[in-house]
């Protein structure tokens, strides 16, 4: 995927009179462009679509930063961040300084303690809210056939049982989510490597645009199954056992689980393979890249029992 270049937003970066803009976006995916704002080190990014959810989001990680909590929240500037150019909202943050994950000895730890951090934090801004998903039995085909094309080559032995999954997702999966009783939190929602940052004092999740009040074990799985994914410095797979031990460690020592949620637990990791994890096993542009390939191919084939809560 090309990185989109910041001449094509030049209308949102005269906006907060960036300086020193990047020529390509730093995030092939989206685009997110380093530059400098009032004399301080920024990021531009796009953020949500909507005026209420854009402002929610803004909101809430103004809280979550006035809580001590390490993610970024907007820039102040003497402009409106976030701000609506053409049909898209775009905020600007501050420019976090540090390293990237790499699997090192407790960077692991440390991302679990910071989700954790982020889950115990009550606001009083509130991100938008979840949105339970409605699937009829054509998309449910066409999820099976997506699988099917997808898996046929490197994980064939993959495609029945993912195919099972999403077949039986609106009928046992998302009921017993959806009527339980399970606490909310703001949840990231896309909480991965990429979207953090390791200063001295810990990581920090720069790219927070995507949460929202949410059942806090659904953001807990959805970060078990996709932490590594399109991140070059982290492992071509997923968290290994011991790994995945020391995430959910440092995320438990910041909060308590329910006894509901930990009955759960194995549902909520279906749901989130079944939702997201088949989404990105269709739509990736990554096949082709050994990396990637290697982390899709593990993706595929987990099960629940992959990712035990300690005690």
């Amino acid at each position: 995927m090309t990185a989109e270049p910041s001449e094509k937003h030049a209308e949102v970066l005269a906006h907060f009179n960036a300086q020193d803009v990047s020529e390509v976006s730093i995030y092939p995916y989206a685009p997110v462009f380093p530059c400098r704002i009032d004399g301080r080190e920024a990021v531009v990014k796009r953020t949500r679509s909507q005026p209420e959810t854009a402002a929610a989001i803004a909101g809430w990680t103004a809280g979550l930063a006035e809580a001590g909590v390490a993610v970024v929240s907007p820039l102040p500037t003497t402009v409106r961040n976030p701000v609506q150019v053409g049909e898209d909202f775009w905020v600007a943050y501050p420019f976090i300084e540090g390293g990237q994950y790499r699997a090192a000895d407790g960077q692991a730890r440390a991302a679990g303690e910071l989700l954790g951090r982020i889950h115990a934090v009550r606001p009083a801004v509130l991100p938008p809210p979840f949105q339970w998903p409605d699937h009829d039995e054509e998309s449910v085909e066409e999820d099976r056939e997506g699988l099917a094309k997808v898996l046929a080559g490197p994980a064939p032995e993959s495609v029945e049982p993912l195919s099972r999954l999403v077949g039986e997702f609106m009928s046992r999966v998302l009921p017993q989510i959806r009527s339980a009783d399970l606490p909310k939190v703001g949840a990231v929602m896309d909480y991965k490597a990429n979207n953090l940052i390791y200063t001295a004092e810990g990581p920090v999740l720069v790219d927070p645009d995507n949460a929202d009040w949410a059942p806090r074990v659904l953001d807990l799985a959805l970060a078990a199954i996709q932490f590594h994914i399109e991140h070059e410095t982290s492992p071509a797979r997923l968290f290994t056992a011991s790994e995945w031990r020391e995430f959910a460690e440092g995320y438990l020592s910041q909060v308590t689980l329910t006894e509901e949620e930990r009955r759960l637990w194995p549902v909520a990791v279906e749901y989130m393979l079944s939702e997201y994890g088949v989404w990105s096993l269709i739509d990736s542009d990554g096949w082709d890249d050994p990396r990637e390939r290697a982390y899709l191919t593990e993706l595929a084939a987990i099960t629940p029992d992959r990712f035990p809560l300690p005690g």
